[in-house]
């Protein structure tokens, strides 16, 4: 390989890796569906930005992760000026900037709700380790997620959408205590 000899192949990173290496992240509200000339537009800009950005996707949200903060403000500035954000489970309608900024803010709240329930009830923990389980036993990430939403739906059927309240959890134990939560999986976070 030619370049820095810090860089991996792409196929190969780690998320410690993806972290360190592609600091700068943008993150868009991927509920709806965008359309195939949306995706297009979407992966011919990040192409332009950068052509090493990574990519990825979970509970709802889809991530972009670029080398220089730069190139993440110019990303999330893209998706803002066309309306890339789908806020509606299986709606392709384009929200207007203030309909995304309101998103966040509830999406914010309903992260502090969904762990203020995990901590009362005592299944955050619970919930961490079913997903951290299925990934040692080489699970991928989605049925690993599906593993835990399983749990939250047994702890209390009432819960509208157990794969989101699984989601926070997860993403909270990985933001929270990273070196911990990825020792589940074989060579530590080899994915």
């Amino acid at each position: 390989m030619d370049g820095p000899k810090d860089r991996v192949f792409r196929g190969y990173l780690s998320s410690a890796e993806v972290e360190r290496l592609y600091p700068a992240r943008v993150a868009r509200i991927a509920r709806g569906e965008l359309s195939y000339a949306d995706r297009g537009r979407i992966n011919e800009e990040m192409s332009c930005i950068d052509r090493e950005w990574r990519g990825g996707h979970f509970n709802g949200i889809e991530y972009f992760h670029f080398r220089f903060p730069e190139q993440g403000a110019r990303m999330a500035a893209y998706l803002m000026k066309h309306r890339l954000h789908r806020l509606v489970p299986g709606s392709s309608q384009a929200p207007t900037s203030e309909e995304v900024d309101a998103a966040w803010a509830r999406l914010a709240q309903e992260c502090e709700a969904i762990l203020a329930w995990a901590r009362s009830t005592r299944m955050l923990i619970e919930i961490v380790q079913a997903y951290r389980f299925e990934r040692r036993q080489g699970t991928f990430s989605s049925a690993a997620h599906a593993a835990a939403a399983r749990l939250v739906e047994k702890m209390d059927p009432s819960i509208g959408n157990p794969l989101t309240y699984a989601g926070v959890c997860i993403e909270w134990a990985e933001r929270e205590h990273r070196q911990w939560f990825w020792r589940c999986t074989r060579d530590h976070q080899l994915l």
